[in-house]
């Protein structure tokens, strides 16, 4: 039988134990893990790649609904059901692209259709794959970027780059202490690197999350991000994209 793994995020202890519990009845579903937070949240689901995260709106460090944003822009597994106390949130959930949506106290006939759902919902994407090997390839994620550098194709991991800056048409690629040529242009970089730690700070640069050692406030909210290379180099991060980059990095202070 196969086991689909799920994850369990909530900030009460009591609600995580009361799930688990419940979903201990089915066979089929194995928990691999659980967080009371929404930042260890997105690191137990690159970690882990559960196929369902049962998954509370009110967390801290990022709220569910956030979490569950950064699922949907994604576009894969896994399937994300909302487990909340407040009903107010059923339209949102299913904005986002919510499988389902639990209110709790958590009834198990309620609980055995979110099941059912979830079930269908993961055959039909097996058959799909089946029928349809292309998927399994769209699916596979690429470790490594082709760039140039003196006429000769290089290639180098991904968690070597340090930032990526536009330039002349072209990308400028900058590791440790050395800079190739990605040819192509930031947006279709932007778009290779989406699934790993990389973030467009602003229109000319893209950053790996990793990479950077310090945050500098600037000026009229602005601020600067200090990258891991040989020169320290300070980006400015543009102002729409403030907000998300808190979130990313855990600094948002409103949660």
């Amino acid at each position: 039988m196969k086991k689909l793994k799920a994850l369990i995020i909530d900030d009460e202890p009591r609600a995580r134990d009361e799930l688990k519990y419940l979903l201990s009845e089915y066979e089929d579903i194995e928990i691999v893990g659980e967080a009371d937070n929404g930042l260890s949240a997105l690191k137990l689901i690159e970690e882990l790649k559960p196929e369902v995260v049962f998954l509370d709106i009110n967390i801290p460090k990022i709220n569910g609904s956030d979490v569950a944003k950064h699922i949907s822009s994604v576009g894969k597994l896994p399937y994300v059901v909302f487990v909340t106390a407040y009903d107010m949130h059923a339209i949102e959930a299913f904005e986002i692209g919510a499988l389902d949506y639990l209110l709790k106290p958590i009834s198990q006939h309620r609980l055995y259709k979110t099941l059912e759902k979830i079930r269908t919902f993961y055959k039909d994407m097996e058959w799909k794959r089946q029928y349809n090997p292309s998927l399994e390839f769209e699916n596979k994620k690429i470790e490594k970027l082709a760039v140039e550098k003196n006429g000769r194709i290089k290639l180098i991991d991904l968690d070597e780059i340090i930032f990526a800056e536009a330039y002349e048409g072209d990308v400028m690629v900058k590791t440790k202490s050395d800079n190739f040529i990605y040819k192509g242009t930031i947006k279709s970089l932007e778009e290779k690197l989406k699934e790993n730690a990389f973030f467009r700070v602003q229109k000319s640069y893209i950053v790996n999350l990793n990479k950077i050692i310090e945050i500098l406030p600037w000026f009229k909210g602005t601020y600067w991000v200090v990258m891991d290379d040989n020169k320290k180099t300070q980006i400015p991060v543009g102002k729409s994209q403030i907000k998300e980059l808190k979130l990313l990095l855990g600094l948002d202070r409103d949660n």
